[in-house]
């Protein structure tokens, strides 16, 4: 995966936003690259993991391996993670929200694990627009 920095525009793929919309980056990482790190409220959470079940996007063939180091050196490939009765495989699909002024902010589904295990603390904007539920339409 590339590296985006935080509210960058979103440019990938090339006609996946529609006209008029104004998109941005959150969450893409990489090794060798800052990000904060805090707490997130568990209901932000929560909803980030419904929507990596219930509302992929822009799904691609074949999973990204998480790329931050990991301890003991471990990572799981593809990244697995539960929600409710289903297991769901990250890496291959991005998360869509609306933030209140109308933009998309558009996040790798991995965020979900780099929230979770590297403590990864995505702009206030995201947390709210995620916790709202507040998804973007897919594209036709």
């Amino acid at each position: 995966m590339t590296h985006y920095a935080d509210l960058s525009p979103y440019a990938y793929p090339a006609g996946s936003v529609p006209e008029g919309i104004e998109a941005v980056n959150v969450g893409w990482l990489e090794p060798g690259e800052e990000f904060p790190r805090g707490a997130v409220p568990e209901a932000f959470v929560h909803s980030l993991a419904l929507l990596c079940r219930d509302d992929p996007q822009m799904m691609m063939r074949g999973w990204h391996r998480c790329g931050l180091p990991h301890p003991g050196g471990a990572d799981e490939y593809p990244v697995v993670i539960q929600v409710g009765q289903d297991r769901v495989s990250l890496g291959s699909a991005e998360v869509r929200v609306v933030g209140r002024d109308g933009r998309w902010l558009v996040a790798p589904n991995l965020v979900h694990h780099y929230v979770t295990a590297h403590s990864y603390l995505p702009p206030e904007e995201f947390i709210e627009a995620v916790t709202a539920r507040r998804t973007a339409a897919p594209r036709v």
